[in-house]
This record gives structure tokens, sequence and C-alpha cells, in this order.
């Protein structure tokens, strides 16, 4: 990887354009999309070889950890981005250097703080008890990673942010179902993660010291962007605390308390194939942030406005028939993949997916709140959202399981992100939904999954899911020609931006879909 010029970093903002956004939003949906498929190898081997008991336990440790990186790093780590983004659009690449520094400081405090709560756990109990510390380990080191991983994100290197992860997690994949083949346990699986976790750190961190300006640091050091930076971070935080219980697994603590480990793993089998079926529209939204974050240093309101209006056409566009699909066929899927010990994961897949078409435009509308720095409008909508996301966990959880806690957060996610899109709405000056297009597309994409259904439903098994999988593909395929369900100007920009990739395959597709111009 070749060294960027302060002359290629000053352009930012020129260069930040619809192709470079969905050539980046590829290689971000692929390292999102494809750990989710060692996420589910892991799962898997993890429900087969641990059962569901085993299963709770190991869901539960991981997802402590997650939440000590999540509540530790993840709001510096947003701010970090942000302004990384921001700076490179003024044109101002050579303060970034000593604010890098000043990160891993602040962050290395954090990383010994959150390693620290977890070997305390671990410590004072907690079983299994080596199983606490390794995930102290990678919780420390993956506090750490945040920074390289900024730096990354923030310069729009999606290439080098992705490819890490890309390539670890295929190595993470094969030791974990080694190691519990081998009888490893629960104890084996953090050892992996471990050192992964210190694999991505070091290879990260060589990919962000390549990326960062090839010009000297200012002197005296750029006070005021630091104070930027801690500002926005301290919001940033407590937004990230109540995303964590809105957003996130925060009903493990509850299932905890008051259920049994087995509903744990019901419900964590269904959360993570949610995760799994977001990982693609997710994925191009989270390229949106560092990109806003430029256009805005740079003052294009005009390209900020009409970004916003068709990006949420286009994932409405992906997420519907996705939809459909997943209500088809997701419980036959997970019941085949995990086995008939795991069959009550299929109503509470049912539940979680009844807000998903929501789910990706949120998170788009949000990582453009992000890039806009608006999260004080956003703190105020999660934290209404969250008292009620614990309540109903209060409520419900106790007599009803995984199925009252997935009840609460679907609940809450449509609390917390229906005020989120009409506030971005009201900010820009309204979005431009092309309502005919759209309802052509709910169309087809209802037809389609009920055709997809009842093949299950016909043929049973795994003849049925294929089947079904199959003849719904087709039918919206067919449907989405016959009604043209991609807006005309959002066809004849996606072609322009992509349509040459894959030998024109992509274009061809684009116009499939798409209306007259």
């Amino acid at each position: 990887m070749t060294q960027p010029t302060p002359g290629d970093l000053l352009d930012a903002a020129a260069s930040t354009t619809g192709a470079s956004i969905l050539a980046g939003g590829v290689w971000k949906a692929a390292s999102t999309l494809v750990p989710q498929f060692y996420v589910l190898a892991q799962s898997v081997a993890a429900a087969r070889f641990l059962g569901p008991r085993g299963m709770g336990v190991q869901s539960f440790i991981a997802f402590a950890e997650f939440a000590v990186v999540t509540l530790v790093a993840s709001g510096f780590s947003v701010a970090l981005m942000r302004y990384i983004g921001e700076t490179l659009g003024r044109g101002q690449p050579e303060a970034l250097r000593l604010l890098i520094r000043w990160a891993w400081r602040v962050l290395g405090a954090g990383a010994l703080a959150g390693g620290g709560i977890l070997t305390g756990v671990g410590a004072a109990g907690a079983n299994p008890g080596t199983a606490w510390l390794l995930a102290a380990v990678a919780a420390t080191v993956g506090i750490l990673h945040t920074v390289p991983s900024a730096v990354l994100i923030g310069a729009q290197r999606w290439r080098a942010a992705s490819i890490v992860g890309l390539v670890t997690g295929t190595i993470a994949t094969a030791a974990t179902i080694a190691v519990l083949w081998l009888g490893g346990g629960i104890v084996g699986m953090f050892a992996v993660e471990a050192a992964t976790a210190v694999l991505n750190l070091l290879w990260t961190g060589a990919y962000a010291r390549r990326a960062l300006p090839a010009v000297a640091a200012i002197s005296p050091s750029p006070l005021a962007l630091r104070r930027d930076v801690l500002r926005y971070a301290l919001v940033a935080s407590a937004t990230s605390l109540l995303t964590f219980v809105v957003w996130r697994r925060s009903e493990l603590f509850f299932l905890k308390r008051y259920s049994t480990d087995d509903e744990i793993a019901f419900y964590s089998v269904a959360f993570a194939s949610v995760v799994a079926l977001t990982a693609i529209p997710v994925g191009l939204s989270a390229v949106i942030t560092p990109a806003i974050a430029t256009l805005f240093g740079a003052g294009a309101d005009a390209r900020i406005r009409t970004a916003y209006s068709r990006g949420l056409r286009l994932l409405l566009f992906l997420g519907l028939p996705l939809t459909a699909a997943a209500l088809a066929l997701g419980p036959t899927a997970l019941r085949l993949v995990y086995g008939n010990s795991y069959r009550a994961s299929g109503a509470v897949l049912l539940i979680l997916l009844a807000p998903f078409p929501l789910i990706p435009i949120v998170q788009f509308a949000r990582a453009f709140m992000t890039g806009l720095a608006r999260l004080r409008a956003g703190f105020v909508m999660n934290a209404f959202a969250a008292v009620v996301n614990v309540a109903l966990d209060f409520v419900l959880i106790p007599g009803r399981g995984a199925v009252g806690a997935a009840v609460a957060n679907s609940t809450a996610q449509v609390i917390a992100g229906i005020p989120v899109l009409i506030y971005m709405a009201r900010h820009l000056e309204g979005v431009h939904w092309r309502a005919q297009a759209l309802a052509r597309n709910i169309v087809a994409a209802g037809a389609s999954g009920l055709i997809a259904w009842g093949f299950v439903r016909l043929i049973g098994g795994a003849g049925g899911l294929v089947a079904g999988l199959a003849a719904g593909t087709l039918a919206f395929a067919a449907l989405g020609h016959a009604l043209r369900v991609l807006p005309a100007d959002d066809a004849a920009w996606l072609e322009e931006a992509v349509g040459t990739r894959a030998g024109g395959k992509v274009g061809r597709a684009v116009r499939f879909f798409g209306g007259p111009r």
C-alpha cells in the first residue's frame, strides 16, 4: 500500500463520490457479512458440542466482553473517526498525527479499565474463570484496536480496514471448530479469540500507520481539535450506552437474572441471525459517516441531501425482499442448522424480524446524524426508547424468557427508529421516497415471500427450504422486473456509478429492475 500524500488528502471531499461510497460499502458489507458466516459456523459448532446450556454460558461471557468494549471505546472511536473525516475534508491533514497519539493514551487507559472489569468478574468466582480472564485479554486488545480502525475508517480506507478481519476471521473460525472438536470447550473458544484480537491489532496498526498523511505534525498540539473530539466523544459514549440497550443484546442481562441458560441460547441464535441478515444493508450504511463528515467539512450540503434520499430508497429496495425471505424461510433454516433442540428460536426470530425493514434505514439515518454531529438529538430519542426497553424487559422476560426479550427489543427499536427518520427528514428539508416504486416493491416482496413460504410448508425439511428459496428468488426477479421496483433515477445513478463492475453484469441487473427513464 502506498502512503498518501498531502495533495491526495486535501482533495478528500472531491474524491468522496457515489462510486467511492459504494465501493467502500462493498468492502464494509463484505467485512460485516462474511464474518457472520464465521459466527454461524462457530455458533453451530458450539451448539453441537456444548449444548443449549453450555452455549448459553459462552454467549453470556461473549456478550459481557462485547458490552465492555462497546461502553468503553465506541463513543470515543466514533468521535475520532468522524473528526478525522472532517479534518481531511477541511484540508488540514497535518493536524492528525498528534491527535492519534493522544487517542492512543486515552484508550490505553480505557483498555486497562475494561480488561480489569472482566478480570474482576473472573476472580470473583464466575465460571469458567479462565474463560473470563481470556475474555478480559480480548477486550483489552479490542479496545486498543479501535484507534487504528478509526484511522482507516475516517480516511475511508475501506479495503485495508476490511481485509484484516476477513483473513483472521477465517483462521479463527477453523481454529475454534478444531478446539471444540478436541474438547477445548468454552475456555478454548476464548483462547482463540484472544490470540486473534492480538493479531488484528498488530496488522490493523500497520495499515493505519501507512494511511496517515505523510506530513509533519503541527506544533503546538491541536488543542482545539482535541477538545472537539473529547466533547463529541462524551455525548457519543452516552448515546452508545443507550444504543447498546436498544440495538444490542442487552436482554441477555435480564435473561441471565430471570430465566435460564437455555433461553439465552435461544435468544442469541435468533438475534445473531437477524444481525447476519442486516449485514449487507448496514455495511453499506456504515461507510456513510466518514463520507458525510468529509462533505460536511467541505460545506457540500446539496450533495448530502441528495445522498440521504437516494440511500433510503436503495436500502428499502434491498431490505423489503430480504425481510420477506427471512420471514418465510428463517424458522425452518434455524431448525435444520442448529437442530431440534433450538426449535424455540424460530418463534423468537419471527418477533425480532417484525421491525426488520426499518432497521437498515434507521441505521443509515443514524450514520448521517453522526456525520453531521447531531448526536444530542439521537441521545434524546434513544433515551426514551431505552427506558421503554428496560421496562418491558422487567415485565416480559421473567415469565416468557426469550420470547419476552424479543418483544421488548423489537418494540424499543421501533420507538427509537421512527423519530430518527422524522428528525432527519425535517433537518434535511424533506425526503423523496418515490412512493409508487416503493409500493410496487412491497407487492413484489410480499408475493415472493408467500410463494417461498408455500414451498416450505408443502415440501418441508431441507428440500422445502431449497425449493422455497429458489421459487421466492425467481418470483421476485419476475415481479421486480415487471413492476419496475427500482426508481428510474436511482437505476441511472447506480448504472453510472457501478454499472461496469463484474463485466457489466451489475449494470444489466440494475436495468432489469429499473423503471423507464
